[in-house]
């Protein structure tokens, strides 16, 4: 029989923290294992649950956290991975690179391509829009949006290197839209670094941005009470 969740308490904590939580939940339960997606480990009996930081250190499938936790960095400031969070919706486009805690670049920019239902002009033309001037000027600025995006993104992993880590917060129909644009994304569809953000995501901008990675990089310890 699973758990009752009313018998647990959920403890958030950032990542720096992430070598002392893995660390206690290994003393606690020894023989827990990665789950399929690296993102999690779980007690055998289920009594305990440790979820990790999307954007920390990944563990392997089936590891064990024995093994995941010597392979942590020893000193939580030292310099980690390039980075990418992208977020994309009609309209509006925001992008950080990070290195490690320092965000290295950002930009966010705002397009007229919203029709007054707020549907994005691609996307109406798609369903059952006509082509009008207003609907043309929309269709060219998303465009512009959509292609912009691919060169500010290419621009900062040539400054910067290669993106180790990519989070993506695109809906799918924008995401396709993304990859006919001119030019096309420096990652593919299929990038082992890429990765979708599980959460909901606001109107794109700075303080949007911030937000989301402040979520990517905390995890959580559920403990039975």
């Amino acid at each position: 029989m699973a758990p009752d969740p009313a018998s647990f308490r959920s403890i958030s904590f950032g990542l720096d923290d992430l070598g002392e939580q893995v660390e206690g939940f290994w003393q606690r339960w020894p023989e827990s294992r990665a789950d399929e997606l690296g993102q999690q480990f779980a007690a055998k009996d289920g009594t305990g649950r440790l979820r990790l930081p999307l954007a920390g250190p990944r563990a392997q499938s089936g590891e064990q956290i024995g093994d995941y936790f010597e392979r942590l960095p020893s000193d939580p400031s030292e310099r980690g991975e390039c980075q990418l969070v992208l977020l994309l919706r009609a309209g509006a486009m925001a992008f950080g690179c990070w290195q490690g805690r320092e965000l290295v670049q950002h930009k966010a920019v705002r397009k007229y391509v919203v029709r007054g239902s707020g549907k994005a002009q691609g996307t109406h033309l798609k369903t059952r829009g006509k082509s009008r001037y207003g609907s043309r000027l929309r269709l060219q600025n998303w465009r512009r949006l959509l292609g912009e995006t691919n060169e500010r993104v290419a621009d900062c992993e040539q400054q910067f290197g290669p993106f180790e880590r990519i989070f993506s917060g695109v809906p799918v129909r924008v995401f396709s839209d993304l990859f006919e644009a001119d030019p096309i994304p420096v990652f593919a569809r299929d990038a082992a670094a890429l990765q979708r953000i599980p959460m909901h995501i606001h109107r794109p901008d700075y303080e949007e941005l911030l937000r989301v990675r402040a979520w990517l990089v905390r995890g959580r310890v559920e403990l039975p009470v």
